[in-house]
């Protein structure tokens, strides 16, 4: 994929002209890390009025597969992907014993083609060359970008600061909200922040603010989870959808899950006689 040197001087100017982002609410910036408000984020995540909302632990699961399509409005932000069309089918593989993400495209020009994640390492499985590592960064940010857009509904409390950051409304509902950071509370250029936003009558997660400072410390964007339904017991959103704001009408893109399961384990060797005879 060919880049226009000019168009990334222009960004990179402007990216360092621009004032880095911080998504702390005023109860958090004057009231720092409280731990009283760590509690009382704790509990309104754990303890929603709908109980099958209350989040679960990805890891118990050890291995996690998605259907999905991810459906691009922004030609821009897709440019510094590895996907290629529109609508991009495609299977995705976590397995959290051993830290990897793999998506198996399913439509397009490289469908069958593999892009796998393993810690901070690339690879690609392609028929003509198997599995080969490449290094290349457009497509470990994507994974790792796909990979907490799937699983942050869930993930948010397990962040290291987790405070209470008070009511509000935003397009005309009530939510409680929450902030998430690691190490400080204070934004830094090194780490990202996130400001949930819980419905006040079920304790959904419907909103999340989110920084990105690996692509630019001055981004905001927001995620929306709708559409959930009944998984393993427990009420997850099928649709994800990334907006640069609120109040925006098209989004950047969105992440439309057809199905979640359980990869089956392989048989063992005793298995494998017991189903033969």
């Amino acid at each position: 994929m060919q880049k226009n040197p000019i168009f990334f001087l222009s960004i990179i100017i402007f990216a360092f002209s621009c004032k880095l982002a911080d998504l702390r609410p005023n109860i958090i910036a004057s009231a720092g890390k409280n731990p009283d408000l760590q509690k009382k984020a704790l509990l309104l995540i754990n303890n929603p009025s709908d109980i099958k909302l209350a989040p679960e632990d990805w890891i118990k699961y050890k291995q996690i597969q998605f259907t999905l399509k991810d459906v691009w409005h922004s030609k821009l932000v897709k440019f510094f992907t590895p996907i290629k069309e529109n609508e991009q089918r495609m299977k995705v593989h976590i397995d959290f014993e051993k830290d990897i993400i793999e998506i198996e495209l399913l439509n397009g020009p490289n469908k069958g083609i593999v892009y796998g994640l393993v810690k901070k390492d690339v690879y690609q499985i392609a028929p003509d060359t198997g599995k080969v590592f490449t290094g290349e960064d457009e497509v470990r940010i994507y994974l790792e970008s796909l990979r907490l857009y799937l699983l942050l509904a869930w993930k948010i409390r397990d962040y290291e600061i987790l405070l209470y950051s008070g009511e509000t409304e935003k397009l005309g509902k009530n939510y409680e909200t929450v902030y998430a950071t690691t190490v400080q509370a204070e934004a830094t250029p090194d780490t990202d922040q996130y400001l949930a936003y819980y419905e006040r009558e079920t304790g959904a997660v419907e909103w999340v603010e989110f920084t990105y400072r690996e692509l630019f410390s001055w981004y905001r964007g927001v995620i929306k989870f709708g559409y959930y339904e009944d998984w393993n017991g427990k009420l997850y959103p099928r649709r994800i959808t990334i907006l640069d704001k609120f109040t925006d009408e098209d989004f950047v893109h969105e992440i439309r899950i057809e199905r979640i399961e359980l990869p089956k384990k392989p048989l063992t060797e005793e298995q494998i006689i017991q189903e033969q005879n």
